[in-house]
């Protein structure tokens, strides 16, 4: 049974490090090496705990199995410097290195299987309260970041991981508790607790690579993006003849924004829109408020975005100010400004996670 899954475990974690490395064609950010340090200590563990534990048990293996685990699951959100996940993730790989080590390398404490336990579930835990509670404090002391038009989004990578925390903390403490049942039930409940926590780990490793939270299917997931991303109002709702006449006046200004992008000429102003559409600037500043969300600066930014974030897919070897010259902007400062309230990212750290392949919102 040992031996079974950790082969099973050395597999996946060896997987998921060679497609790291396939996939990442050398750009290496702070996101792919926490990736990275995830899969080498499951590879270094499962090997250590083999080959200096003797006899080796499922208790042991799972421990090593839920530190792992328990590293994607900081895993920064979208809108989380990566930092400081990076630093957390290399204390617990660390950590738990050096508790086999301690209980390995002697074999007078071989015998104290409970200590063994105690010592790593409690550094995990207390390091992963530090984390969250550090990532809490960094959000919630910045009140701009609540209110961005991605904040929707954040509270959905979040309200996720808390999901993911949750059932994490329930499969960790049935293996705690199947490691004190004797006979072939106790290690029947092992194995599967470890086979879950297998399974948690590719769940959360699909999540780290696609930037998706998994809580939800992907076609949810890209209408929220889309609403967030200014489609805010897709449906177009019909109900007086006043609904009508804005919704109509709407549809105009997006099809004329999409297919005319006067966006790109930085004079662009109100007025040229509302001679375009043949109304007056104060029910086209109403239409644009009451259907986009925004009024209209951030109307015509948040299509300049779009545009400077086409550029960079297409070119993310492009300079920021080139970028932001061939999008409309007067200035590189006005286009940072505007690309970070959009994306939540600078320019440079949105193409950074383009070419990375963590998804961009």
């Amino acid at each position: 049974m040992i031996t079974i899954l950790s082969t099973l475990s050395l597999i996946e974690f060896s997987l998921f490090f060679c497609h790291d490395l396939r996939t990442s064609k050398g750009n290496h950010s702070k996101r792919f090496w926490i990736r990275i340090v995830s899969a080498v200590s499951g590879i270094l563990c499962v090997l250590s705990e083999n080959i200096l534990i003797r006899p080796c048990t499922l208790s042991g293996l799972g421990t090593d199995i839920a530190l792992v685990t328990a590293i994607l699951l900081i895993f920064p959100c979208s809108y989380e410097k990566p930092g400081l996940a990076l630093r957390t993730a290399s204390f617990l790989a660390v950590s738990e290195l050096a508790v086999i080590l301690f209980f390995g390398l002697d074999p007078a404490r071989v015998t104290f299987r409970l200590e063994r336990l105690v010592v790593s579930g409690s550094v995990c835990l207390l390091v992963i309260m530090f984390y969250f509670i550090a990532a809490a404090w960094r959000k919630f002391s910045s009140i701009r970041a609540l209110f961005r038009n991605n904040a929707v989004w954040h509270g959905l990578e979040d309200y996720s991981r808390s999901v993911y925390s949750v059932i994490f903390l329930c499969i960790s403490s049935f293996g705690l508790l199947a490691s004190g049942i004797p006979g072939n039930v106790g290690l029947v409940l092992a194995a599967a607790v470890q086979v879950c926590l297998l399974a948690l780990y590719a769940i959360l490793y699909l999540r780290a690579v696609s930037g998706r939270t998994l809580a939800m299917s992907k076609a949810t997931e890209d209408k929220i993006k889309d609403m967030i991303k200014g489609n805010l109002r897709t449906n177009y709702i019909e109900k007086t003849e006043e609904d009508k006449k804005m919704n109509n006046l709407y549809k105009r200004i997006m099809t004329y924004m999409t297919e005319s992008k006067p966006y790109l000429d930085p004079s662009f102003n109100m007025p040229a829109l509302a001679e375009k559409m043949y109304t007056n600037k104060f029910y086209l500043s109403k239409t644009i408020n009451i259907l986009s969300g925004r009024n209209f600066r951030q109307f015509v930014n948040y299509h300049r975005i779009q545009y400077a974030i086409g550029l960079f897919k297409s070119d993310p070897r492009l300079k920021v100010a080139e970028v932001a010259e061939f999008s409309g902007f007067s200035s590189s400062v006005s286009f940072n400004m505007a690309f970070k309230i959009n994306t939540g990212k600078t320019p440079s750290a949105w193409v950074q996670d383009y070419v990375s392949g963590t998804d961009a919102l």
